[in-house]
């Protein structure tokens, strides 16, 4: 419980070395659902073997107005005051739309906090220039992540080149998931990359054998990468270990390998093409708010048959079973898009209306692409009050008892 707010609960971690003889870094955990425990454990095992404080809100949640989250980030932070915290090293960490809420407080602490991790969300163009706050500052530091199967993966992944251009010290990866926390083992990456920032940024003492150790095993990865046939993977890491540990002899070797990767016609074709993806991908989004919004504007709703093909569902199933590798990543990510709109922010919108037979339709379409599951179950439910027979058996097995 936050000392200043008794309304506010949080996960607390302390390293097993903690003790008041120093001070120690602490990570602000924000999931969007509130889940303190769960996102918390996924930052301990490292936390405790780099000495960081973690905690974790049970009252942030994304998708709603913005009071929660200020309220569950100042209680956070008055708590912590009676802790013995590093001030220069408090960090932030949030997935999907806390990620988001996570960088906005990071430029509203200008100065405050030195770095942030934000999975499956990124600046976006809710965020304007955000990024701007953070020009050529090299004690601050922006670590993001996204699944392959995320439909903010483009997002995330386009804040690479925004913060390039600003000098603002960053890695931007990707592990094999969905719309999701990443796994321990990531989020425990995350930390590390951090404490080697807040070293190359003046924030902590140098340790020069981590340093090397790390850029070892960091080279060793990217020539692996390479060996295996990956070779755009393998140009994004020597970019990233180039940009990270200039100055240091061995990092010479990633910056050549990088300049070779970048000539190398398999890799310019497969990044040729992946841009060209991204950038339909991004068309794409903009066309799925245009096609639903106009569905709020009509007298009747779409029959299903005329919102799926609306929606290109099939088609974009068809590549996830026929395209190649990277088609079908990108068709596999647009559905994931398509189906959360479907199954979770249109019902939801219909429902708060009092337009429950259209919420359903939402349903009927989202269905042709997966189950309904977890949160949208609630949604599904209240909206079932209103469906025919027939509608119903169209719903026979999803979530546990829809009915």
């Amino acid at each position: 419980m936050a000392a200043t707010d008794t309304s506010q609960r949080y996960a607390l971690y302390l390293p097993p070395e903690y003790s008041r003889a120093r001070t120690w870094p602490v990570l602000f955990v924000l999931d969007p659902r509130g889940r303190a425990l769960l996102a918390e454990r996924l930052f301990e095992q490292t936390a405790a073997r780099l000495g960081w404080i973690v905690m974790s809100s049970y009252n942030t949640l994304s998708d709603g107005p913005p009071e929660p989250n200020i309220a569950a980030m100042n209680a956070m932070l008055a708590s912590a005051q009676g802790l013995s915290i590093d001030r220069s090293r408090l960090y932030l960490a949030g997935f999907s739309g806390t990620a988001r809420v996570a960088l906005r407080f990071a430029a509203l602490l200008r100065g405050q906090v030195a770095g942030v991790i934000a999975v499956g969300g990124g600046l976006g163009f809710g965020l304007g220039r955000t990024e701007l706050t953070f020009v050529g500052d090299s004690a601050f530091a922006l670590f993001g992540a996204a699944g392959t199967r995320d439909f903010n993966y483009e997002e995330v992944f386009d804040m690479d080149d925004r913060l390039r251009a600003l000098h603002v010290p960053h890695r931007i990866v990707d592990f094999d998931g969905p719309h999701s926390w990443p796994p321990a083992s990531l989020c425990g990456e995350a930390i590390e990359w951090l404490e080697l920032r807040a070293m190359l940024g003046g924030l902590r003492p140098l340790d020069s054998s981590f340093v090397r150790m790390r850029l070892a095993s960091e080279l060793e990865r990217a020539a692996e990468l390479e060996r295996e046939g990956h070779g755009s993977e393998a140009l994004h890491l020597n970019d990233a270990i180039a940009r990270d540990y200039t100055g240091w002899t061995e990092a010479g070797v990633a910056l050549r390998r990088a300049a070779a990767l970048r000539n190398d016609p398999r890799v310019v074709r497969y990044e040729s093409e992946a841009h060209r993806l991204a950038t339909l991908s991004q068309r794409q989004a903009l066309e799925l708010q245009r096609s639903l919004q106009s569905e709020h504007g009509r007298r009747e709703p779409a029959s299903l048959e005329q919102l799926t093909s609306k929606l290109h569902i099939a088609a974009l199933q068809k590549t996830v079973d026929h395209g190649d590798s990277l088609e079908a990543s990108s068709a596999r990510r647009q559905l994931a898009r398509i189906f959360v709109w479907l199954a979770f922010y249109e019902p939801r919108a219909y429902l708060a209306s009092d337009a429950p037979t259209r919420a359903l339709r939402m349903f009927e379409a989202a269905v042709t692409i997966g189950p309904i599951q977890g949160e949208e179950c609630r949604l599904l439910r209240e909206a079932l009050a209103v469906a025919t027979p027939e509608q119903r058996a169209r719903f026979a097995g999803q979530c546990t008892d829809p009915s």
